[in-house]
């Protein structure tokens, strides 16, 4: 992998870095929310301070697609872009699809008008896979594949037209995505469209961008904190959108642009000094994603009695800890093995 004239070693280590973040983003809130919710005092603020640091990190994985594309995948012809992508990303997003149906089929079954047979399954799985509900997490991967979907629309127009290249990067300042529980709606696809075109266009002027943040790197945290303390006031005040328009979407796409530019600069400092724990998470972010949340949820299930009995903000905290640790790590030793039994086909179940 090292080996390859396409690999860009600080790239791959930012997958590493944004997936830390998704797995972050799911750790502790569905520690409180799947336990009894914010039922005790102190957890409002637990929830606020880790929502505030990792809501909204997919957009890191949006924009990392739309730098690579540009900076590797560009000078492909179109059939080996979708081939990668169908291979690296549909594929194992089928068979994720598959096996987690299979597993929460006790939850689909607890309708008694529901007919438990194998043209149900099937046609579940279906459903699932066009609207991302085989996991909570899986409304990403409709998005994505639409965003490769349109790339050679999104490259026509980064070719020929600086000015709507622009307004569509700036689009999800005024459209943001869908809320909870319903995330698949147009505006979540808009809203991403702009995080990916954003990558395009980092990664086609690449040495101009990391000069500029090189010169701004001090305003760019200063963004970045300052969009932070925002959106945890806006926690505080228990801020709820409705429609098209978040504020809080405005604020969470200027904090992980911020981030992601300076943490970009940071790493291609150290491009051949990376710690070989980070370019590992790179390796296996899709795996990680893909898997992360039946860690968890095996992890809640253990503790859920002990938290009825004891519930307070130490112990969710706690737990929520060893959810993030047990996400991350039982995704990889489960897709290392399925990578020692099936070697180089192993991407087309679970990404690695």
């Amino acid at each position: 992998m090292t080996n390859s004239p396409n690999f860009i070693q600080h790239l791959h280590a930012f997958r590493g870095f944004a997936i830390l973040n998704v797995v972050g983003a799911h750790a502790w809130s569905f520690m409180i929310f799947w336990t009894g919710g914010l039922n005790v005092d102190g957890l409002k603020w637990l929830f606020w301070l880790t929502e505030t640091i990792f809501h909204g990190s997919t957009l890191y994985f949006a924009i990392i697609s739309g730098l690579l594309f540009s900076r590797v995948l560009a000078g492909r012809d179109w059939s080996a872009f979708y081939q990668s992508k169908l291979i690296n990303v549909l594929l194992p997003y089928i068979v994720t699809s598959f096996a987690l149906t299979a597993l929460y089929w006790q939850f689909y079954i607890q309708d008694p008008a529901f007919e438990n047979t194998i043209i149900s399954y099937f046609e579940v799985v279906a459903k699932n896979l066009v609207i991302g509900k085989a996991d909570i997490h899986f409304w990403y991967i409709p998005v994505l594949m639409v965003m490769f979907l349109t790339t050679p629309l999104l490259t026509f127009i980064q070719n020929k037209s600086n000015v709507l290249t622009c307004l569509i990067i700036l689009i999800p300042l005024v459209i943001s995505r869908s809320p909870f529980p319903d995330f698949i709606k147009p505006q979540t696809f808009i809203y991403f469209i702009g995080a990916y075109m954003l990558g395009m266009a980092i990664g086609a002027n690449y040495q101009k961008v990391e000069e500029q943040v090189a010169k701004y790197q001090q305003w760019l945290i200063v963004i970045a904190l300052a969009t932070s303390c925002a959106l945890f006031l806006l926690y505080v005040g228990d801020y709820q959108h409705s429609g098209f328009y978040s504020i809080r979407q405005t604020l969470v796409y200027l904090q992980k642009v911020a981030i992601c530019l300076v943490v970009l600069y940071w790493l291609s400092r150290f491009e051949h000094d990376l710690p070989k724990w980070l370019l590992t998470l790179g390796t296996y972010a899709f795996a990680i994603f893909f898997l992360h949340v039946v860690f968890i949820g095996i992890v809640i299930t253990n503790v859920r009695e002990w938290l009825d009995s004891s519930r307070t903000v130490e112990l969710v905290a706690l737990f929520g800890s060893v959810n993030f640790i047990a996400g991350i790590g039982g995704s990889i030793v489960l897709a290392a093995i399925v990578k020692r039994f099936l070697g180089k086909h192993s991407k087309k179940f679970v990404g690695v």
